[in-house]
């Protein structure tokens, strides 16, 4: 057996001990005979003694191996003092030491070779004897004393290593459950001990999952692969009911009553349960072959007490198992959520609520969140709760908020005559504090992690609905800036020619009558150019961009139709791989150039117009170039015309919702060039949806 460290360095000091107290034994009372023996024999103790502490203190590795051989000397020193001395009764007494540190450090066999060897040599027949020729009875019982004193050592010595053995056991597991990577490689860790610690030939640890109710294995050693994949019901085979009941079970072939081992093979088994304050958590199961010696009770004992360092991996485990199931349900929830997205927040912030009421089973939400403009935090919406209800914590939503933590409310509404605690979680998305959601449960909050994971869900999506509404306002005002820029510049110069020559035809009709048909026939020449241009621009309107067609090709059919719309010569030149870009960067990109075309024809008096595009899979730029008149830049950003004029403020607005950037270079009689450039990462979206969708 191995000796406890500290031990080893006591049993090699004794010796010293020992042999201080012989030298003055011997001093006091001198024996008879050679005194060169005795100072021979004392000689030699002390050389090996001084020998094993050396050898001990120089290889502290080694020092039990030195203990244990020790053994043998001091055997052989006993057997000389015995000889070689007067004094015999007291080598007689050492010699109990001796048997007893033989049976501490060699176990059985150690206690009786030492018994025997310190025996025979007081053997009645051998003449330095103490006891009298026959009288061996008396022999006998010191014999028998010997070998008592060394197998008590033996036991006890068993026993203190069994002890730290076990300690070691319980600090192994406590320190796999803290620094596994996870719960699964803990368990496997962990069985693996349990399994060499109690000499098991198989077992498994199984987890209980709160989702499904049932039990599963989390980690099997040396388990057949018929058993991995059992899945039990509470109640529900051997370990089912140990868990439904427990009670720790010590199984054998002859238990009186149910349960008994599962499988043929077993000859014993040990089924621990374990259970948390939420209910159970799992079973370790311990197997041992019928030949193998079975399980005893004080193992089941150590195996409880063993099994409850796991209760931190069967938690773990069983969050992972409740994250997990939360996370599935959330895409299912939150794939109605997205459909919500495009309406209206009436609509989106009740459907975000009974997501979070399924994902955390609570009896009722609120949600409360800070408005963009003032910071106020108002309820926006509930869910099995009436507003008035849910006003009464509106103060632990603005806590929760504004402090950026978890804030409960034991004391909240009475619902269905239950009381109901409330927990207030605080809504972020990067970096910005959105509001807050209130929980209330008929039983406690549920564990935090599953509060924040959920809360994280509900910012996210708040988070995107404003963004997506906020990104819908822009285009809505864009769009209506364009229509009146259009009317202004195109339909109501018409109208106001119409108007003109309608004036005219008024006078002339009173001074020359002959002369109104001619000027009504260029009146209503007016009127179909208004006409014409009327029904272009709802054409216009109605027409939807492909979203299948790539970005080059977009590009050269809008370069065309400009052209030939305006009579300005117009260019389309393309560099790099024309492939589909994300729907809501190629809408952003089109948009610019469609404005930037827009400014041309309205502001350039330009002859030629050229546009330049590329995309690699780093990134898109696309550049329109005019030899028009342009303009100084930096003199109109510091006096800017009224919002109707240029669209540059709303370019720089969609390049930066898709993370670009707007370049803009003019200067008077020099043309005007825009450039927008967006970065796309190295592999980019190949998402093709419709803008919004």
């Amino acid at each position: 057996m191995r000796v406890p460290p500290g031990f080893t360095q006591a049993i090699i000091s004794l010796r010293w001990l020992a042999l201080a107290a012989l030298i003055a034994l011997e001093a006091l009372l001198p024996s008879p005979g050679s005194r060169a023996g005795l100072i021979g024999l004392y000689a030699a103790i002390f050389l090996y003694t001084l020998g094993l502490t050396l050898f001990a203190w120089r290889y502290p590795d080694a020092a039990d191996a030195a203990a244990r051989a020790g053994v043998g000397f001091d055997t052989v020193a006993i057997a000389a003092g015995m000889l070689l001395t007067a004094h015999g009764r007291e080598y007689l007494l050492l010699a109990f030491l001796v048997t007893a540190l033989a049976g501490f450090l060699l176990g059985h066999s150690g206690a009786i070779v030492t018994s025997a060897a310190v025996a025979a040599v007081q053997f009645p027949a051998v003449p330095p004897s103490l006891y009298a020729p026959g009288d061996y009875a008396l022999w006998s019982v010191t014999a028998l004393a010997y070998l008592g004193t060394g197998i008590t050592a033996s036991a006890g010595g068993e026993d203190l290593v069994r002890r730290r053995r076990f300690g070691r056991l319980l600090a192994d597991l406590r320190r796999t459950a803290a620094t596994a990577p996870n719960a699964s490689a803990a368990a496997r860790t962990a069985l693996v001990m349990l399994t060499d610690h109690f000499r098991a030939h198989s077992g498994s640890l199984m987890v209980f999952d709160p989702p499904s109710g049932r039990l599963e294995i989390l980690a099997a050693h040396h388990l057949p692969d018929a058993y991995r994949d059992v899945r039990l019901r509470l109640g529900e085979g051997v370990a089912g009911r140990i868990v439904r009941d427990g009670q720790a079970v010590l199984l054998t072939p002859d238990v009186p009553i149910p349960p008994r081992p599962g499988r043929e093979e077993i000859g014993s088994a040990i089924c621990v349960p374990l259970a948390g304050t939420a209910g159970p958590l799992g079973v370790v199961n311990l197997n041992r072959h019928r030949a193998a010696v079975r399980f005893t009770r004080e193992d089941l004992d150590a195996a409880e007490v063993a099994a409850q360092q796991l209760g931190t991996i069967l938690l773990q485990a069983q969050h992972e198992r409740v994250y997990a199931a939360a996370l599935s349900e959330a895409a299912e929830g939150f794939g109605e959520v997205s459909r919500a997205l495009a309406r209206d927040p009436a609509v989106l912030w009740p459907a975000l609520l009974d997501v979070a009421r399924s994902l955390t089973s609570a009896r009722f939400a609120v949600l409360a969140l800070e408005r963009e403009d003032t910071g106020i935090v108002d309820i926006v919406s509930t869910r099995g709760i009436d507003g008035r209800a849910a006003s009464e914590f509106a103060g632990t939503l603005l806590a929760a908020s504004t402090q950026g933590e978890i804030r409960l409310l034991p004391d909240g509404p009475v619902r269905d005559g239950l009381a109901t605690s409330v927990a207030c979680v605080p809504l972020r998305a990067e970096g910005q504090t959105l509001g807050a959601i209130g929980l209330g449960f008929s039983n406690g909050p549920v564990a935090p992690r599953l509060l924040q994971a959920v809360a994280s869900h509900v910012a996210a999506a708040v988070h995107t609905a404003r963004f997506a509404h906020r990104i819908a306002d822009i285009g809505v005002i864009e769009e209506r800036r364009r229509i009146a820029r259009e009317m202004h510049d195109g339909l109501a110069q018409t109208i106001a020619d119409a108007l003109l020559q309608t004036d005219l035809s008024t006078m002339a009709a009173q001074a020359k009558p002959d002369e109104v048909r001619g000027d009504l026939k260029e009146l209503r020449a007016v009127l179909e150019r208004a006409m014409r241009e009327l029904r272009e621009f709802m054409t216009e309107l109605r027409r939807f961009d492909r979203t299948d067609e790539s970005l080059f090709a977009a590009l050269d059919a809008m370069g065309r139709e400009f052209g030939r719309r305006h009579q300005i010569p117009t260019s389309v030149v393309t560099h790099g791989q024309d492939a589909p870009l994300p729907s809501a960067i190629r809408h952003a990109v089109l948009a610019i150039a469609r404005q930037a075309l827009t400014n041309v024809r309205a502001h350039a008096r330009a002859t030629a117009v050229t546009m330049t595009a590329e995309a690699t899979e780093h990134a898109a730029s696309v550049s329109i170039a005019d030899n028009g008149v342009g303009f100084d830049l930096a003199a109109f950003r510091a006096h800017p015309p009224g919002a109707h004029h240029l669209g540059i403020t709303s370019m720089e607005e969609r390049a930066a919702l898709v993370g670009g950037r707007l370049s803009i270079e003019s200067r008077p009689g020099g043309g005007t060039t825009v450039t927008v450039h967006i970065p796309l990462g190295r592999k980019h979206d190949q998402d093709t949806r419709p803008a919004g969708g």
